[in-house]
């Protein structure tokens, strides 16, 4: 839960970026789609778990969705403001079909359909999202401080959720295929954390390149 808290945090920031520059010059409309979509799923899965008994999780989810779609709203007001996106294969119409295929066959769940897969799809689908940006940041080499701060905010907010996932399984609740998904995002970022945390520290230009 707290790990959607970072992310609601980290988008807010990029709403406050795009209106004060009134440029989407440097994100990638590809991750925040496949953020959106897994928004969505939430939306439907997150009413079958224990999460629903606690108005604190209602009012999250509704916020962050709303963020979220303000973003794609953002997007497609400044959409002429870039030309730059990712490689075919990055792209959302790419990603969304494998997040699903994976969800279908790695989901904590003996059922062959179950609302698992959903979860399991928000998963997926928020870790391959993020290869967009960073595919995008490698190849303008700079990132703009608002965005180095807003997918910094991302990764730490998948490292509470691996936290989470390790504290259910002391507690006898394994979710093994979960915590994989959060450890991918966090594996295919590790060396823009890196970057990030040591701009934090000593300041100037965060340089991100191949």
């Amino acid at each position: 839960m707290f790990g959607y808290v970072v992310q609601f945090c980290a988008t807010c920031l990029l709403c406050y970026k795009i209106r004060k520059q009134q440029s989407i010059y440097g994100l990638s409309v590809d991750t925040q789609i496949s953020f959106c979509v897994a928004n969505v799923s939430r939306c439907i899965w997150t009413l079958d778990t224990r999460l629903v008994e606690t108005w604190f999780a209602y009012g999250e989810l509704v916020l962050s969705t709303l963020s979220g779609f303000a973003v794609l709203y953002y997007c497609w007001r400044y959409y002429h403001t870039t030309t730059k996106h990712a490689t075919p294969l990055l792209r959302a119409y790419a990603l969304t079909p494998l997040a699903a295929v994976l969800a279908f066959f790695f989901h904590p769940s003996d059922q062959w359909f179950s609302v698992q897969i959903l979860v399991a799809f928000t998963m997926y689908i928020e870790a391959l999202g993020l290869l967009p940006q960073l595919w995008l940041m490698k190849n303008m080499h700079e990132v703009e401080p608002l965005t180095s701060h807003y997918v910094g905010l991302l990764i730490v907010s998948r490292i509470l959720r691996m936290v989470f996932w390790g504290t259910l399984f002391m507690m006898g609740e394994h979710f093994f295929q979960l915590f994989i998904a959060d450890m991918l995002h966090s594996v295919f970022a590790a060396d823009y954390l890196y970057l990030w945390c040591s701009k934090l520290k000593t300041g100037g230009q965060l340089v991100y390149a191949v």
